[in-house]
């Protein structure tokens, strides 16, 4: 995902946050400020039509058909009552990706042609382009892939164009690399020219990450060095942590564990000595995460720990029990998930316990624990319907 400059508070009064990212990507920076402006008749529909439909989606993978279909169709009505054209948008490109997860592509492409914002779509067909090419249907993800390049180059700001065709790309290596390399080169470029440090350093972080998808190992270690040298130059503690959060995590996450070490031992020593706040919460439990995913398990739980807020730590114990499963750490993993459902009932918001519920409720379907699973997203949906709207 790619971080947008801009950092605003995630809390939304009356109905609690809508993302745990320490800095907002620049979809989800629209998006909160467009669900702040109208929480009863936008930011309320949009939690529970969105909730429902990743509810819908884990009950068809559970078989439970006609549920599925009833909850993706009530999620759909609600999506339709919302007057906001912005978010209407999101929630179709929402909408179009799970039921891509489903693997009826057919619906999902009428679902994302409904889309006319340029972001949203490209995005959206990214994770399409994915499914696309797992499912054995390369033509379609040719064709999306094709597209999704036809109109990043038609994007006339700099930073937003940048962000599409870098992660356009990188999105060619569901196919072949090569024939991304020219647009994440392109991207470094337009990146290179940004003055200010932690803008750069955000957008250094996630080329490192598409020459990793390239295969362009080499030059993806260099900027990701290159992030080292901007990081003294960003003057607020608090963007000093979220920018080596990130490069921790996007290191991590293509294999580099070494180096997100690095980064992440250097994030931590930042982000403790910031005062408590909800951005604070939030890059700590990015970097708990990102330790996750560095299999870094002790740093990750101790870091999460760090955290007051429920709803925050609740999330870094998920990721990091998501990879503590990974390296067949079962047990352990599955203690902390316990652990966790004791939190989500401390959490308040019910949109975001709700979210909470649905992600432990994945968890133990990788766990193949479908009593558990079905336990879970019916505690879920019970706190979904308790979203007013």
């Amino acid at each position: 995902m790619f971080f947008n400059k801009k950092v605003l508070p995630l809390v939304l009064s009356g109905f609690g946050l809508v993302l745990s990212l320490p800095v907002l990507a620049h979809e989800d920076l629209r998006l909160n400020q467009a669900l702040a402006a109208d929480i009863r008749t936008t930011a309320q529909p949009y939690q529970k039509s969105s909730l429902l439909a990743q509810l819908s989606n884990l009950y068809q993978t559970l078989g439970e058909t006609q549920l599925a279909t009833r909850l993706l169709q009530e999620s759909k009505v609600l999506a339709k009552a919302i007057q906001q054209p912005y978010v209407q948008q999101y929630v179709m490109g929402h909408t179009a990706n799970e039921i891509a997860s489903n693997g009826d592509f057919d619906l999902a492409m009428q679902v994302l042609n409904q889309v006319s914002d340029t972001e949203i779509w490209v995005k959206t067909a990214w994770k399409l382009a994915n499914k696309a090419a797992k499912a054995n249907q390369p033509e379609l993800t040719r064709q999306l892939l094709a597209e999704c390049d036809r109109r990043a180059h038609a994007v006339d700001d700099l930073e937003l164009r940048a962000e599409l065709l870098s992660g356009t790309g990188a999105s060619h290596r569901f196919l072949n690399p090569v024939d991304g390399v020219g647009m994440v080169y392109e991207a470094y470029g337009i990146a290179q020219t940004l003055t200010d440090p932690y803008e750069r350093a955000l957008h250094f972080n996630e080329a490192g990450a598409h020459f990793m998808d390239i295969k362009h190992q080499d030059k993806a270690l260099a900027v990701f060095d290159q992030v080292w040298d901007l990081i003294d130059q960003i003057k607020s503690p608090l963007q000093q942590a979220q920018a080596l959060a990130m490069l921790g995590g996007e290191q991590a996450e293509k294999g580099q564990r070494e180096r997100a070490a690095k980064a992440l031992q250097r994030a931590v020593v930042i982000a403790e000595q910031l005062p408590d706040s909800e951005a604070t919460f939030a890059v700590r439990s990015e970097i708990a995460r990102n330790w996750g995913q560095s299999y870094q398990f002790k740093d990750g739980i101790k870091m999460a720990e760090r955290i007051a807020d429920p709803y925050h730590q609740a999330e870094g114990f998920i990721r990091i029990a998501k990879n503590m499963y990974r390296q067949k750490q079962q047990a352990e993993a599955l203690a902390l998930l316990k652990r966790t459902e004791k939190l989500a009932n401390r959490i308040s918001d019910p949109y975001l316990q709700a979210t909470v519920l649905r992600k432990l409720a994945s968890e133990y379907e990788m766990a193949q624990d479908t009593a558990k699973v079905k336990e879970l997203l019916a505690q879920a949906l019970k706190v979904t319907r308790r979203i007013t709207s």
